[in-house]
């Protein structure tokens, strides 16, 4: 019984040891996957870190190729210190001058128009030919037939004086007659100035009067011409034979102008805009054979909003420039010196806007002959076209002004890239000796730089002069999104970067 006692014992001595023993085993491996797990971790963070250091390395610059520059139209401009005249801004838009650039030349008598001597497009001159028109107006030709029935009689009494006098002063004749012939002689004579206000009434010019008092022949077909409009429409006599007039004759072709000749139209600028007419159509008296227009000198309308009232006052008060834009995107143009001509004393009943005109001078953009001489001219500023109209409000000095697309916004943040200075700045070359340097290089190295945007218009950016933009630097002054873009997939070593929203 003692014997199986001990043995039990030894047995369970045993067991025991071989449990501790497993249970050491096991520690053991699971000391070694622990320490692999570490390991791993460790190398992985340390990789993480490595990865996120090149990338912060990467990103404190962007490298554009010579190449690139050169496609992209890259420019570099230095940072300076400028004046800038805070604007709000007005659209607007070219209109015609009333009473000058659009001027109806009417009909001085009806009748039916036979011949067109300029047409639309066409410059005009001081006595140039216009229209023939074949006089059908009866009214006018009663007055014309009762003129040389006066002037008949008129002769005719002038005559028997003149025989009647010798006679008179014999004694041969009672002079009876001769007062009586006198008296006659006065009454046609204030017939015959009767006569002459109601041709001038029915259109006929005191030339074509006096044309029919020496002739003695009616009128039958008027010419009308080009005036000055303070004096009215030149028309003149025409007694040319329908039958003997072609196509080639000098009143159908206009002369060929010399460059005086050219230079005095332009000194005039009229053109023909609109024919209302066609060769054998009957028109009346009063009736508009064309419209001529002078786009010499024409209007900049724009409209104001009611707040903008104060401003427009104190410009016109003070006589500010006002600047004007035309164009749009890269091929903006702008004219300053603009000044204020008036503010309309009434709103606009569908806009309730207020408007109010600019002068604008025009100039010829182009010029060319046809073969047959006539002279066309296309004016640079047409009416209808749109323009931004910029009234100025107070001026900010000593800013950091930059065009407007040297400036791309991501987000809340807004960047340009600099050209990468030196470390130690009074080392730093001049500024036409980096720009030499840029121009052989084979890399531009760009740095972008976190800037605070004070203000911005169509075509510039005020920066505020308090950050990491020093003055003397040299930023990329146009197509700054493209440079974004090109940064934006270096740091992201050319994955395409994340998903962000760019306003540009």
């Amino acid at each position: 019984m003692k014997r199986t006692l001990n043995s039990n014992y030894l047995i369970s001595i045993l067991l025991a040891c071989g449990l501790l023993l497993a249970i050491l085993v096991g520690a053991w491996s699971y000391r070694e996957d622990l320490s692999n797990m570490f390991r791993f971790l460790s190398t992985r963070n340390a990789d993480e870190h490595i990865d996120e250091g090149d990338e912060e390395a990467h990103g404190d610059h962007v490298d554009i190729s010579a190449a690139a520059a050169r496609s992209l139209g890259l420019t570099l401009q230095e940072v300076t210190l400028k004046d800038y005249t805070k604007r709000i801004h007005v659209p607007g838009v070219i209109v015609e001058k009333p009473g000058t650039s659009e001027i109806a030349v009417p009909s001085p008598i009806q009748g039916v128009v036979t011949r067109i001597h300029r047409y639309p497009g066409e410059s005009l001159n001081i006595g140039d030919l216009l229209f023939t028109i074949q006089v059908t107006d009866e009214g006018l030709e009663a007055a014309q037939l009762s003129m040389l029935e006066i002037l008949t009689k008129i002769s005719l009494v002038e005559s028997e004086l003149a025989r009647l006098g010798p006679l008179v002063d014999s004694g041969t004749v009672v002079g009876r007659r001769s007062l009586e012939l006198e008296y006659q002689l006065k009454q046609h004579l204030s017939e015959r100035a009767a006569r002459i206000q109601e041709l001038r009434l029915r259109g006929l010019s005191a030339e074509q009067i006096d044309q029919i008092v020496s002739r003695r022949e009616l009128v039958n077909q008027i010419e009308v011409r080009l005036g000055h409009f303070s004096e009215g429409v030149k028309i003149s006599l025409s007694q040319i034979d329908d039958t003997k007039v072609s196509d080639s004759d000098q009143d159908r072709s206009p002369v060929r102008l010399t460059t005086a000749e050219k230079h005095n139209r332009l000194d005039y600028g009229h053109s023909m805009e609109r024919l209302n007419v066609f060769p054998g159509k009957l028109v009346r008296k009063g009736d508009d054979l064309c419209y001529v227009a002078d786009h010499r000198e024409l209007l900049i309308r724009a409209d104001g909003f009611t707040p903008d009232l104060p401003f427009l006052r104190e410009c016109m008060e003070k006589n500010w420039s006002v600047e004007a834009e035309f164009g749009e995107n890269e091929n903006v143009e702008a004219m300053p010196d603009l000044k204020i001509l008036y503010l309309d004393n009434q709103a606009d009943a569908e806009t309730r806007t207020f408007p109010f005109y600019l002068v604008l001078q025009n100039e010829v953009a182009v010029e060319r002959t046809d073969p047959e001489g006539r002279l066309y001219r296309s004016w640079k500023f047409k009416p209808g076209q749109r323009v931004h109209v910029y009234v100025p409000l107070h001026p900010w000095h000593d800013q950091f002004v930059l065009p407007r697309n040297a400036v791309v916004r991501s987000g809340p943040e807004s960047y340009v890239f600099r050209l990468e200075n030196p470390t130690d700045l009074r080392t730093r070359p001049s500024v036409a000796m980096r720009l030499d340097i840029v121009e052989h290089a084979a890399m531009w190295e760009l740095e972008p730089v976190p800037v605070q945007v004070l203000h911005q218009d169509r075509r510039n950016v005020v920066i505020a002069a308090d950050g990491d933009l020093m003055l003397g630097d040299l930023v990329v002054s146009n197509r700054a999104y493209q440079v974004y873009l090109a940064w934006r997939m270096q740091v992201s070593g050319g994955s395409g970067g994340h998903d962000h929203d760019h306003d540009h």
